[in-house]
């Protein structure tokens, strides 16, 4: 998901923490806030979903569909290795991103782990990058710095919140200003493309929550 993190922990409401709101698309609302960890923006967009969260929890955690709804992503796949074992609500994924020339594309290995708020039903979902040369493409950059949280909160039985963060810090020389440009809509987008795939097989015919880690207040990865 470059993916990709009060819903979600450490996450502000969009009126306070520095959230401005930048963009509304058919009800989906993106924000952004800059952060001391970047000189790039942090990133946030939060809509609805007409579709039960076991169907947006099944497309989220294929991600070798990511291509087909995230944006910019140019190639997804999971990792399963000796020493990056994706096992049920742990992932690590490989990620790349397209961006346009003349700038380089770039590639990220990510770790995600998925937990579940049981009074409330809410799926969480934080994802950083991990500090590997793995994968290198040597025609991409790597990713220096990869955060994102979202959480799906169920709105009945047949429609899902989705609150979206991220911060990608994309390195190279890319000056902060383009970075921001390029990124500013990736949120809305994402959530956008979400509600497409949700219609398709087999996540519209989903009925059971995979999630089974508890939600005991784990740290956000954007905190």
């Amino acid at each position: 998901m470059v993916l990709i993190v009060g819903a979600l922990s450490g996450v502000s409401h969009p009126d306070d923490g520095g959230w401005r709101k930048i963009a509304e698309e058919n009800g989906i609302v993106g924000y952004v806030r800059p952060t001391p960890r970047s000189s790039v923006d942090e990133i946030k967009a939060i809509g609805i979903v007409d579709a039960p969260l076991a169907a947006v929890e099944a497309v989220i955690r294929d991600v070798s569909l990511m291509p087909q709804y995230v944006f910019l992503c140019r190639k997804s796949f999971l990792i399963d290795t000796p020493e990056m074992k994706s096992r049920g609500d742990v992932m690590y994924f490989y990620n790349r991103m397209d961006l346009p020339f003349p700038a380089s594309d770039r590639d990220v290995v990510m770790k995600a782990r998925w937990s579940i708020d049981k009074k409330t039903g809410t799926v969480h979902c934080r994802a950083e990058n991990v500090p590997t040369d793995c994968l290198k493409d040597k025609d991409a950059i790597r990713i220096p710095l990869s955060l994102m949280t979202c959480a799906l909160i169920p709105q009945g039985r047949d429609s899902t919140k989705v609150i979206y963060q991220a911060l990608v810090d994309p390195g190279g020389e890319l000056p902060s200003l383009i970075v921001n440009m390029l990124t500013r809509d990736y949120g809305v987008k994402t959530i956008a493309g979400l509600r497409e795939m949700v219609k398709k097989e087999p996540f519209k015919n989903a009925k059971k929550v995979i999630t089974s880690t508890p939600e005991e207040n784990l740290p956000s990865v954007l905190r």
